[in-house]
């Protein structure tokens, strides 16, 4: 890996001292965004990782490799310093050297990633769905989506999940509530989108995005997800409709993530959301009005 060379030092008692020296540079295997770890690259698996602990693993095998390779030239003690040892001060080492380097980063996982797809490095693949995209019966689902929804109401949520799989959904604008009595039968196709996108979708909170006092309200996207869900919102009543009309959109804009610093990302996804209020929009020249699409039960 290139983010980090492993050096030698004797020390005054005569033993080998190996350790992995951090390397100022613009790294093709480790990504940082936000002074803080954002993914790295495991060859084995063939994918990129967000698991900051997998750095350590990684790191320390190589320098495991190393000591075997070294240890046929030297007759003395060779002392490793791996990061899973908190007394070597290498993982102390490693946190420092994030926050001192510049960003360095690239979005992951812009579009679903099915388990027979062949991915590069340069894809930007974290993760996969369980299964390949392929033609199958979907007997249960037909049943279940007849009976909840009249043919022009299914058709928009089939057309949003159609977006979503193509990756169309990156650019398409827009939004879907639905709006219905308790029992309806809302969740239980959000359930169903959820299991269809099973790693890719986040839970969000319409009410938090809509006020004006939430700061935090966007750290919820800092995975990139491509679907977001919200079982039983709120949009009774908009503060600043700003932030969700930025997400919607798909722009850049300002991530706030808890005790890390500010960055700039744009939001992929595409917004489900289910209530059992009517959504209330004021402001008549609201972006809001034309990105929603609203989906009723039949029943």
């Amino acid at each position: 890996m290139d983010f980090y060379q492993i050096k030698e030092r004797s020390t005054k008692n005569g033993v080998l001292e190996v350790y992995p020296d951090f390397r100022v540079c613009r790294s093709s295997d480790l990504m940082v965004r936000g002074k803080a770890f954002y993914a790295i690259w495991d060859e084995e698996k063939g994918l990129w990782s967000t698991d900051e602990y997998d750095v350590q693993r990684l790191v320390d095998k190589e320098l495991s490799e190393y000591k075997e390779k070294i240890a046929s030239r030297t007759d003395g003690v060779i002392k490793v310093k791996y990061m899973n040892e908190f007394s070597s001060k290498i993982w102390t080492e490693y946190r420092s050297y994030l926050n001192a380097v510049s960003d360095n980063s690239h979005q992951l996982d812009e579009n679903l990633t099915f388990s027979d797809t062949v991915v590069k490095k340069k894809d930007y693949i974290s993760k996969r769905l369980p299964y390949p995209l392929k033609k199958g019966k979907f007997d249960a689902y037909d049943e279940i989506i007849g009976t909840l929804y009249e043919p022009e109401e299914r058709a928009k949520l089939e057309w949003a999940i159609g977006a979503v799989v193509a990756g169309d959904a990156k650019t398409i604008q827009k939004f879907i509530v639905l709006y219905g009595e308790a029992g309806a039968g809302k969740s239980t196709i959000l359930n169903i989108i959820q299991k269809l996108f099973a790693g890719y979708y986040t839970a969000f909170e319409a009410k938090a995005l809509t006020s004006s006092s939430n700061t935090f309200s966007t750290e919820v996207f800092k995975t990139n997800p491509l679907v977001a869900i919200q079982h039983d919102g709120d949009l009774s009543k908009i503060e600043d409709n700003t932030k969700l009309n930025s997400i919607v959109s798909h722009e850049e804009m300002a991530m706030n993530e808890k005790y890390k610093p500010t960055y700039m990302a744009r939001v992929n996804c595409f917004l489900f959301m289910a209530t059992n209020k009517p959504v209330k929009i004021t402001d008549a020249k609201s972006g809001i009005i034309r990105r929603l699409i609203d989906v009723h039960p039949s029943r």
